[in-house]
């Protein structure tokens, strides 16, 4: 049948076998192999569920940001700088690849110049991202597991907090959203086969993964290796195809040379950055981290081993060896990733994994245990339901936060710009404010500015050209060390105007900046303006 449903003949179940006795629990099971996707209002109303969640991420836009609203303004600023013909690492360096700004770029051009293109570009990749997800995964899932899987994909990509933890919005770190979307649509291929042999969907299916692996590379490093290291452990899920193949080298080389070609097939540079990236940020997992994951993952590897083997014991032995090794590799890919992010709760690849179990336990055709089999469909989905509710969370925060700061004081940037900007962080707020009065009060005609905080918010906000050189975000052990940074002359040698904050907006930048880059400014710049929370600096003495 359409849709990859698979009927389950009445050979299946032996003659002598009784009367099921217990029918709700038959009920139960059977409503997870029931081909409700075939209906088109159920496919219309998935369909308006997810736009209608894009629509209110959009809405919502950079308004009701609570926690590290810095971040934003890394993003902004090489969407700026790259909507003025500048091209990451080899103009300005940068610990990401050109999408993440190519994709907030393309956000501001719709909102006109202002901030909220920020929740615009989410929302678009948010939906672009599960319309993916419908169209691979649709024929391979089956019906309700594909539908949990597209409302999954949805709210992973544009939940406006930080991975793995609940509300307060931020705009921190989405890029790790669309990272890990991308990553549970590797896995998705991988690790399910197409419902027939046909060698077209094969291809199709290869050619995903390999536009996958392509995209991660030129967004964030970090997963690109650990995807591809996924790929490569999944290989012994199902058998491979010279189509598959052959559909990965033709998705991934039109993306690979697309993005090469944006960058001048200057690889150098890019490289270069990366490396340094690399070596001031070394993978971690602390007890902290461990502490906060260790519950999740014994509850994740119960679920799995005792599905599989429950699989087993009802005659689908592949599909537990297939659930085992997947489990294993999403678990280990999911460590590796949350080692190299700014991140402390979620395995997000893990729920992926379970809609996957609770597919194979869809298909299953019969198992004589059939309160068993209901009850693993009821813990699945339960663990499914929960990153649901948690993730949504966020959007829910989001409406009521927007509604509510609108008329707080000190929550809006006095720029145009940064109208659609609201940050609870009044802190932080006041801090750009004040940078701003000062350099309206100094800046001249074709002036530049760098700032030596953790990120530059003023180019973007008073609408001046950006300086070659200098870099989106400035984290001290996180993309700059004292042993591995940008040479002074690329930070600052370019820009007519600097600005040191006296008490910068992220702790490690008090000491480590004057100490990195203290002596090139003082030889290369003179004071001319100081507030009480910054000073400015002229290029010339």
């Amino acid at each position: 049948m359409p849709g990859g449903y698979r009927e389950i003949p009445m050979t299946a179940c032996p003659p002598e076998a009784p009367a099921a006795p217990h029918p709700a629990a038959t009920r139960f099971v059977a409503l997870w192999s029931r081909p409700i996707l075939e209906r088109i209002p159920v496919r219309a109303i998935l369909f308006v569920l997810i736009a209608g969640l894009c629509l209110v991420r959009a809405s919502t836009g950079l308004s009701g940001i609570q926690v590290y609203s810095h971040d934003a303004f890394g993003t902004l600023d090489g969407a700026w700088r790259i909507l003025h013909g500048q091209k990451p690492h080899a103009d300005f360096y940068s610990p990401l690849g050109p999408i993440i700004y190519l994709i907030t770029a393309g956000g501001l051009k719709l909102a006109g110049g202002g901030a909220e293109g920020f929740g615009y570009s989410q929302a678009v990749c948010a939906f672009l991202l599960t319309v993916w997800t419908y169209v691979l995964g649709r024929r391979r899932l089956g019906h309700l597991p594909a539908i949990l899987m597209c409302l999954t994909i949805v709210l992973l990509a544009l939940n406006p907090t930080s991975v793995g933890e609940p509300p307060p919005s931020t705009s921190c770190m989405f890029y790790n959203r669309y990272g890990y979307a991308l990553a549970a649509l590797l896995l998705i291929e991988s690790a399910v086969p197409p419902p027939g042999p046909g060698r077209r969907e094969e291809f199709w299916g290869g050619f995903s993964t390999g536009a996958i692996l392509a995209l991660l590379l030129f967004l964030k490093i970090s997963y690109f290796a650990g995807a591809a290291a996924l790929a490569a452990a999944l290989l012994w899920c199902r058998p491979q195809s010279k189509a598959r193949w052959a559909g990965a080298a033709a998705g991934f080389l039109p993306v690979f040379l697309a993005c090469a070609a944006y960058l001048d097939f200057h690889f150098l540079p890019m490289w270069n950055d990366f490396r340094m990236v690399g070596s001031a940020r070394t993978p971690r997992m602390t007890w902290f981290i461990v502490d906060n994951l260790y519950k999740g993952v014994a509850i994740f590897l119960t679920f799995l081993l005792l599905a599989a083997n429950f699989l087993a014991s009802g005659g689908a032995r592949e599909a537990a060896r297939r659930i085992r090794i997947a489990g294993i590799a999403v678990l280990l890919a999911g460590l590796f990733l949350l080692s190299t992010n700014f991140q402390f709760f979620g395995l997000p690849l893990c729920t992926i994994m379970v809609i996957l179990v609770l597919r194979e336990l869809a298909v299953l055709p019969y198992h004589p245990n059939i309160l068993k089999h209901a009850a693993f469909l009821v813990c699945g989905g339960i663990m499914v339901a929960w990153t649901l509710l948690w993730e949504s969370m966020g959007l829910g925060f989001a409406i009521q936060a927007v509604q509510e700061w609108d008329a707080k004081p000190h929550t809006a940037f006095a720029a145009a710009a940064l109208a659609g900007f609201r940050s609870y962080e009044t802190g932080y707020v006041d801090l750009v404010n004040d940078g701003l009065n000062l350099l309206n009060q100094h800046r001249r005609p074709g002036d530049t500015v760098m700032s030596l905080d953790f990120s530059n918010p003023f180019s973007y906000a008073l609408g001046m050209a950006p300086a070659p050189g200098g870099a989106t975000t400035l984290h001290y052990r996180g993309n700059f060390s004292d042993e591995h940074h940008p040479p002074a002359d690329r930070i600052l040698g370019q820009a007519s105007l600097v600005m040191m904050p006296i008490t910068p907006s992220d702790k490690g930048l008090l000491y480590s900046i004057p100490r990195i880059y203290g002596p090139y400014l003082a030889e290369h710049f003179h004071l001319i303006g100081e507030s009480p929370q910054w000073r400015l600096y002229r290029h010339g003495l």
